[in-house]
């Protein structure tokens, strides 16, 4: 035992001197005077590639290790200085638990480049570590595989279907390497000797690796080949699979490119763009349809590389286990790893984005995967199971569906759930239930990712405390600091001082707390009257999707859903009302409807303006039957083709006549509709013709629209009932004349005239 260990460390220790002996600029060695190899050690001697055993030796007839082979593949990598010490720092604890302490303080730097790069894999380099492999000297074929991966070349190796040699050895080497030699034969990396063998068996010398390695860098710099690191590179990219190719007037490539989990576009790659595939240079007549295709862009978005990935392969099946890393996929019975890396587009529930949006622990059921033809995992998608949201709670309502809560993430965005039945809920660590007494307190949820808005279980925390809204004022110039903050749900601005170990943050990234800015939106959790935590975002957002309702009370609440399917709702004060603007036009909230696309820029925790798009109606037809009850109200429709369908109307559904908001309890039979469908549901009514009655209504006052001469009356029922003034007259409940000008939200009116249809024309209008 004793003579093994001193073996061993012996080995170790030449090991150390030979890998780490400074290189010396333009290198001569006297051991490689004369010798077949010398330009080619001479050469990667001087750039530092390869190190000499001395100052002034090489020892070129060396056997080398599979250890010291390794290290070698990870310099034709190309990998830089920084990103090497960065991915050595990323996988030390790994290593560590992988490599004898003796090879870890010397090799670890470059076995992790190895690693990262693909020329070894960990459970790979864990056998040759237990076996002892790892410090025993290596063969020329397992040699041949660690290079052509070194080469990022593994790919085409594992699709080739046809690898004859002519070495008179062929036959000896294993089967499962013979396209890792055959691709470095073809290439010219490898030769045979004056016998024409191979020897797949035989040891290599240094000075035989050094002539490889200089083949291989020199074939990798002529092909513009280097190893493309995910984790370690931040340009924006856009893929998919190859629709169409075309061409521009300026000579460049026209792709139309569709992926699974994005919508068609195109994008131009001018002649200069280098394309690879196979990770080899090819040219634009490689860009065929059917294709993957990844295309990397420059801080402008223009494309500056272009990767083929060959077809695409798609597997179906149940989740075993998922991390951000990698995903293991049962399909028909039989288990599939795949790993995962920022060039892999994922779909969780509705929202489409990067690995980001992988929860470990969200217990995802079912799995796509989109494999293209080089291994890579190019899209995901998965489904069931849950995903994290959290926030303070703001509003809590009891309806007859269940309770919905509203809850403010750190970035002030208020989204609406919906607890479904059974939903488990927490109250510090208790079971319990949400009440309006929660308003304010910190709330987790985990939400349905098949059914955006639900929420499947709730902790509250009532013991922690928590401020949000935006920073009027801070002050750094003496301990402790201090911040103020105007309050979100009381309105009110207090000052707080700022612990010494506060952690601050901005847009998630951590700042110093003196960075922190005055007119941030800021989440602040309190501990014994001080500030502990700081989460601050731009005082200016913005949020798109389709107006889902619109609740006109003090203040009105907009609900917009978003592509994600979350319903994102807006507090709107009607006496000091947002830019509003609908198709490019100036204008107001009552012209706003139930299924307009809208983008809605909050500054400062107020909604600052509103940008809506309306939607045409698809289906016309006539109301026949109207039913109210205790589930709503529900319309029966009859078409222009003598069919009929019934449909559900939610209470946000906004329905109008003439552009005009009415109530949608206003519905008669006999009238004439415009419906706009999204799904199976309605999203507006208008209706363009009915039966007419006259009669008097009384409410109070939510939006005078001075233009189209209309107020939007809230009546003491509730509903909401948009009036045309344009032919009234004006007076007070004592007689004296008034005018449309002079009312302002709040005020009680009382309205005569004659309903034309569900649309009120109002020939008196008397102030209360």
């Amino acid at each position: 035992m004793k003579g093994k260990r001193f073996a061993a460390l012996w080995l170790v220790l030449v090991l150390t001197l030979s890998l780490l002996v400074v290189p010396a600029g333009a290198v001569s060695f006297t051991d490689m005077q004369g010798h077949w190899a010398q330009e080619d050690v001479e050469y990667l001697a001087g750039l530092g590639i390869v190190k000499g055993t001395s100052a002034t030796t090489f020892a070129p007839a060396q056997k080398m290790t599979a250890c010291e082979a390794l290290l070698f593949c990870s310099r034709a990598t190309g990998v830089s200085a920084a990103d090497k010490k960065q991915i050595a720092a990323d996988r030390a604890d790994q290593l560590k638990e992988i490599l004898p302490e003796s090879v870890y303080s010397w090799a670890a730097e470059e076995m992790a480049v190895c690693l990262e790069t693909g020329i070894i894999s960990a459970s790979e380099l864990e056998a040759m570590c237990d076996s002892g492999a790892l410090l025993k000297s290596i063969t020329r074929e397992n040699l041949s595989m660690y290079l052509v991966r070194a080469m990022q070349l593994e790919p085409m190796a594992n699709n080739l279907t046809s690898y004859s040699m002519s070495f008179a050895d062929t036959a000896s080497i294993s089967q499962v390497l013979r396209p890792y030699v055959y691709l470095l034969n073809t290439y010219g990396i490898v030769q045979g000797n004056t016998a024409n063998e191979f020897m797949p068996q035989g040891s290599l010398t240094r000075a035989e690796m050094a002539t490889m390695l200089r083949r291989a860098i020199d074939f990798m710099d002529e092909q513009g080949i280097y190893a493309e690191l995910p984790a370690y590179t931040d340009y924006q990219w856009v893929g998919g699979v190859i629709d169409a190719v075309g061409s521009t007037s300026t000579g460049a490539t026209l792709l139309t490119i569709t992926g699974n989990l994005t919508d068609t576009f195109s994008i131009s790659v001018p002649a200069t763009v280098p394309i690879y595939e196979n990770n080899i240079r090819t040219t634009p007549t490689a860009l065929r349809a059917g294709q993957y295709v990844r295309v990397n862009l420059d801080d402008k978005g223009a494309a500056q590389a272009v990767r083929l990935g060959g077809a695409l392969t798609s597997y179906s099946g149940s989740v075993t286990e998922v991390s951000q890393d990698s995903i293991t996929v049962s399909v028909s019975g039989v288990s599939k790893r795949l790993d995962i890396d920022r060039f892999t587009r994922v779909q969780v529930g509705q929202v489409v984005g990067d690995l980001s949006l992988i929860e470990a622990d969200a217990g995802y059921t079912q799995a796509q995967c989109w494999v293209d033809g080089m291994g890579h995992l190019a899209e995901l998608k998965l489904s069931g199971g849950t995903q994290s949201a959290d926030g303070l709670i703001t509003a809590v309502e009891n309806t007859a569906s269940g309770q919905t809560i509203t809850v403010s993430a750190f970035n002030g965005q208020r989204s609406q759930y919906t607890l479904v039945s059974g939903a488990a809920v927490t109250v510090n660590g208790k079971s319990g239930s949400i009440t309006v007494s929660n308003k304010g307190d910190y709330v987790s949820l985990r939400v349905s990712n098949d059914n955006a808005g639900s929420a499947v279980s709730a902790a509250v925390d009532t013991v922690s405390d928590y401020v949000q809204g935006p920073i009027k004022t801070t002050s750094f110039s003496k301990s402790p600091y201090e911040i103020s903050v105007e309050d979100s749900i009381t309105g009110k601005s207090r000052t707080y001082a700022i612990a010494d170990n506060a952690i601050a943050r901005y847009d998630g990234e951590t700042i110093d707390v003196r960075n922190v800015s005055r007119n941030t939106f800021a989440t602040l959790q309190i501990s014994g009257d001080q500030v502990v935590l700081l989460d601050t975002y731009p005082g200016s957002t913005t949020t798109q999707g389709v107006i889902e309702s619109i609740t006109y009370a003090s203040p009105t609440t907009l609900a917009v859903r978003t592509p994600q399917g979350n319903t994102v709702t807006f507090s709107i004060d009607l006496t000091d009302l947002p830019d509003i603007e609908r198709d490019g036009k100036t204008s107001s909230i009552d012209k706003l409807r139930s299924g307009d696309s809208v983008t809605v820029t909050v500054r400062y925790n107020e909604v600052y303006e509103i940008e809506a798009t309306s939607q045409n109606a698809t289906l016309s037809g006539t109301i026949t039957r109207v039913v109210q009850d205790t589930a709503g109200v529900s319309i029966d429709v009859r078409f222009a083709d003598g069919s009929s369908d019934t449909y559900q109307v939610s209470e946000g559904v906004s329905v109008t006549q003439k552009g005009s908001v009415i109530s949608l309890y206003a519905l008669k039979p006999n009238d004439a509709v415009d419906l706009t469908i999204s799904g199976d549901e309605i999203v507006a009514i208008e209706v363009t013709g009915s039966s007419s009655s006259s009669t008097q209504i009384t409410g109070s006052v939510l939006v005078t629209n001075s233009t189209d001469k209309t107020i939007m009356l809230q009546l003491e029922d509730g509903s909401v009932v948009t009036a045309d003034v344009d032919d009234a007259s004006f007076v007070t409940i004592t007689g004296s004349s008034t005018s449309l000008s002079k009312l302002a939200a709040g005020d009680r009116v009382q309205l005569y005239g004659q309903y034309s249809g569900s649309l009120f024309a109002a020939t008196l209008v008397v102030k209360l």
